[in-house]
């Protein structure tokens, strides 16, 4: 029932029917809004309906004695028809009278033509000038000269006929006064159910039954700015319409208007949800189209300025400017020919200063394009520049600079990559191609047969061999990340040097190698990871029994210099080193680019991370066949 209700809603009689309810509402409202008005104005909650129409009557007979009576005393033998006037003065000197005064005194209240005559009593002040001619009845306005009487009026009047209220108005005063009580409960139930009114009209408007779609309706191609300016315009020109209605016209045209702008703007506030539902209220607006077609204008204009030569744009600048001067100084008419020349020299001067910067700053645009379109060679030519053209003509060329050397690294880096891959490549398929080729001959080699020993122990040294790389590469991985997890502590760097000659010396001895070592008496404290710098040490050190020509001295000394522990290795390499220091530590690279001997490159690499990783440093130094590396810790006190 209640989605039929909501569905009905949606419908055209519904909407209609809403659009009634609120109109309804809007008029039940109103009415007692001005209800409750009249009666709080005219105290009805404290009288009767015969004391208010006693109460309105003497005071529309008073004000009407006094009226008459000032046209009395400026006529004489004055006759008014219904009332009859006496005007005495403190003395009970007769002023002024009506000539029926005697006769209707001596009737009124009895039987006959004046039986509904009353008596009525007022005091006033008369003003008379110098000459003793009436003026008028207000003293505050007396002139010097002036006389003021003050005067007593006794009029008879018939209250019946003198009423200013007809049937019809008494029928309204009756109908307020039945309901003064009732108007205020009625007005809050006509605002709530008008408020639930409009909530469900805003609800429905732009939708359709069956569907929950949003349409704008016959008027969603007018701009709601326009729809609010036909609003303005028809309530202003219905306000002067009604203004000018005479009489009671005025009441009805009146009410005819405000049904007109109430409906007027529950329109417009259809039409505003709609579009606000839609997302279109202010892109729909017409200001904004016309805003929005100025900015496009706006927009081809300055491209057809910007699209003319820098230089062709400064002189029609320079050229308009001049022009606007000359308009101006020709109107001023104050001395024109001494400003003339004034203005020819100053543009004299002028003009050649404005051209030359912007001859500076089309090189500038040129430049600028010129990088831009990705030609980083290009080089700003800084003859005929100044000041801070020419710093920034210098800026324009360090840039083409930087974007070559980062150009240049990217490739590198491009390179370094591809040959990562190769080597990593290479020796993971090493000794995989050798595990499944030797397990391959152990699966068809007879278990009795003795060859199967030989090929046992090479698939597990290959196997090692495959661990250590996964590990090294794994570990490797970490370090250069900064994922390794390093615990520093003081330890003493000459122990290293000392424990690392005694466990290399068998291997060294094995390749032919004599290990020298240099090394302070005393400790030489550094803050570091013992076990990660011992693994610095033997990866520096099985490189060297790798990499050293047999039958050489190896260095392995420790300096203190400047408040830091040096530490030094130094060996002549068996095979050329034609590879630079930076290459030398990547990953997967060897001084041996063969890639016979043992080994993975990652030695170097391990080394290099974890040493930066502790706050040290690491240098290679290569000259000629003498490859050197450095470690170097601060030492603590």
């Amino acid at each position: 029932m209640e989605k039929k209700k909501r569905q009905f809603l949606r419908t055209v009689p519904g909407k209609f029917l809403l659009f009634l309810i609120i109109n309804i509402l809007v008029i039940v409202t109103f009415g007692c809004v001005c209800a409750s008005v009249v009666c709080i104005q005219e105290d009805l909650y404290g009288i009767t309906e015969e004391e208010f129409y006693q109460n309105k009557d003497d005071s529309y007979i008073y004000y009407t004695v006094m009226d008459e009576t000032e046209n009395l005393l400026g006529i004489k033998n004055y006759h008014v028809e219904n009332i009859s006037i006496d005007v005495k003065d403190k003395d009970g000197k007769l002023i002024a009278s009506t000539r029926d005064f005697n006769d209707i005194s001596a009737a009124a209240g009895k039987s006959g033509e004046f039986e509904n005559y009353k008596l009525y009593t007022f005091d006033m002040k008369l003003v008379y000038d110098k000459n003793g001619e009436y003026k008028h009845s207000h003293d505050s306005y007396s002139e010097p000269g002036d006389t003021v009487v003050d005067a007593t009026v006794t009029a008879y009047a018939d209250p019946s006929v003198l009423s200013q209220y007809s049937a019809f108005d008494r029928q309204i005063v009756h109908l307020v006064i039945s309901t003064r009580y009732i108007v205020y409960p009625v007005a809050i139930i006509s605002v709530i159910a008008g408020i639930a009114a409009f909530i469900a009209l805003m609800c429905v408007t732009g939708k359709k039954p069956g569907s929950d779609e949003v349409s704008l309706g016959p008027t969603g191609k007018i701009p709601f700015d326009l729809l609010l300016a036909g609003f303005i315009f028809v309530s202003f020109i219905g306000v002067l319409i009604a203004g000018s209605a005479p009489g009671r016209l005025e009441i009805v045209m009146s009410i005819f208007l405000i049904l007109l702008v109430l409906n007027m703007m529950l329109g417009l506030c259809v039409a505003f949800a709609a579009r606000v539902k839609l997302h279109t209220l202010i892109k729909g607006l017409l200001v904004y189209k016309i805003i929005m077609l100025i900015g496009k204008l706006f927009k081809l204009i300055i491209k057809g300025i910007l699209s003319i030569p820098l230089i062709w744009r400064t002189v029609l600048f320079v050229a308009g400017l001049s022009f606007v001067e000359i308009i101006v100084m020709a109107g001023s008419g104050f001395e024109s020919d001494v400003i003339s020349i004034g203005w020819f020299f100053e543009k004299l001067i002028l003009c050649p200063f404005i051209l030359y910067i912007a001859f500076m700053l089309r090189k500038l645009k040129i430049a600028g394009d010129k990088i831009a379109e990705g030609d980083i060679t290009y080089r700003v030519s800084t003859k005929g520049l100044w000041g801070d053209f020419k710093k920034h003509a210098l800026n324009l060329n360090n840039v083409s600079d930087s974007v070559t050397i980062a150009v240049e690294e990217r490739l590198k880096s491009e390179r370094m990559k591809t040959e990562l891959i190769t080597n990593v490549s290479h020796d993971i398929k090493t000794p995989l191609t050798s595990i499944i080729n030797y397990a391959s001959l152990m699966g068809t080699t007879d278990p009795s047969d003795p060859k199967m020993a030989e090929y046992s122990e090479v698939v597990v040294r290959q196997s090692d061999k495959l661990k250590r790389l996964i590990e090294d590469l794994v570990e490797a991985s970490k370090a250069s990340t900064g994922n390794l997890e390093i615990v520093p502590s003081p330890l003493d760097a000459v122990t290293f040097v000392s424990q690392t000659a005694g466990e290399f010396k068998e291997k060294l001895e094995a390749s032919n190698l004599n290990l020298i070592t240099t090394a302070p008496e005393g400790p030489v404290m550094i803050m570091a990871d013992g076990r990660r710098m011992m693994r610095i040490y033997d990866n520096l050190m099985n490189n060297i029994c790798k990499y050293a020509q047999p039958g050489t001295r190896v260095y392995l000394t420790l300096e203190v210099n400047n408040g830091q522990a040096v530490t030094t290795f130094k060996n002549t390499s068996s095979a050329e080193l034609n590879i630079s220091a930076d290459e030398l530590v990547e990953r997967f690279v060897r001084g041996d680019q063969s890639r016979n001997t043992e080994g993975n490159g990652l030695g170097l690499s391990i080394a290099k991370s974890m040493t930066e990783l502790q706050g040290g440093k690491f240098d290679i130094t290569i000259d000629g066949d003498l490859f050197k590396v450095t470690l170097t810790f601060p030492v603590i006190v």
